[in-house]
């Protein structure tokens, strides 16, 4: 008896010590992800990309960062988001590695941002049509009843047109004229091109101005609405990702635009894709003499997904 009597104390002792959660036989809960604090995040720079689903600025499905230390990549992340409001034109999902479902399950914007905000606030923001990605992160944050930090922001779209002589400025014509192949995965693609035309910026004129107050000058993206092709006289030019020539004709007229073959003082918009950097785009040359609107194929893409046709009943 005494022998067993020493067990039992032994096996008491032993019971005692052991965390209540091993003691109960349940289902383990999940471990919560940590977000360290934004003053951890010692980067250089943060390079960020972000793409929404419609017209509306807070409607994001996509962000990707890169963050750079003494100009080598440190970190990169992706995030999808469910958009709000969910209209998304379904081009987006043609030749992608992502689905409907996928957005349809994705975070909110207010989730992603546990984890996005480190690497925003207080930092030094870089991107390609700044004032367009800013300005969807910033109506993102109000429509979630989130306040804006503070940050520097750099455009690449506007300090390449001053620093390089091409015909033009969009992302993928950058990276063929200064013959960059796209890697990465799909929606890290472009992400990836901004950071290295970035490092091409900063090597070639030294010292960069970064805007100091969490704002960015106006480059040249036109803002578009779903009646702004009615009754409007468009051109095309270049070549797109995701259309043929016809096809975006068709798509002007089922927006109540006018397709027209060339530019003159009459013509309202130009939509221009990509541009080689040995061409000379006549089109673009003359939209530039009237002063008429250029918007590009994400611009276009959007307009399309205002559309009620890729709205859910």
């Amino acid at each position: 008896m005494k022998i067993l009597d020493k067990v039992f104390s032994v096996l008491k002792k032993v019971d005692n010590k052991t965390p209540l959660a091993q003691q109960v036989s349940a289902t383990k809960v999940p471990k919560v992800k940590a977000i360290s604090a934004p003053h951890n995040f010692d980067f250089d720079y943060v390079v960020l990309d972000i793409k929404t689903a419609n017209l509306q600025p807070k409607s994001i499905f996509s962000v990707a960062i890169v963050a750079l230390k003494n100009d080598k990549v440190v970190d990169k992340r992706h995030w999808f988001v469910r958009p709000n409001p969910f209209n998304i034109n379904p081009i987006y999902f043609q030749n992608s590695n992502f689905s409907r479902q996928d957005l349809e399950v994705a975070n909110s914007f207010s989730e992603v941002w546990q984890e996005l905000n480190p690497y925003i606030i207080n930092q030094k923001i870089v991107a390609h049509f700044a004032d367009f990605n800013i300005g969807a992160l910033k109506s993102a944050l109000c429509s979630a009843q989130l306040l804006v930090p503070k940050f520097t922001t750099f455009c690449t779209y506007l300090n390449a047109k001053k620093t390089w002589g091409f015909p033009d400025f969009q992302l993928h014509s950058l990276a063929d004229y200064l013959h960059l192949k796209v890697r990465g995965g799909e929606m890290l693609k472009d992400v990836d091109l901004c950071t290295r035309i970035f490092l091409k910026l900063k090597k070639e004129n030294g010292e960069l101005i970064f805007n100091n107050k969490s704002e960015t000058p106006k480059s040249t993206v036109v803002t578009l609405n779903s009646n702004s092709f009615l009754g409007r006289n468009i051109a095309v030019a270049g070549a797109f990702q995701h259309f043929k020539h016809y096809e975006i004709k068709e798509k002007i007229r089922a927006l109540g635009g006018i397709h027209v073959k060339n530019v003159t003082h009459k013509t309202n918009f130009l939509i221009i894709g990509s541009i080689q950097a040995n061409e000379i785009c006549p089109k673009r040359i003359d939209a530039q003499t009237f002063k008429v609107k250029i918007i590009n194929e994400e611009q276009f893409l959007a307009l399309l997904a205002s559309q009620h046709d890729f709205q859910e009943v």
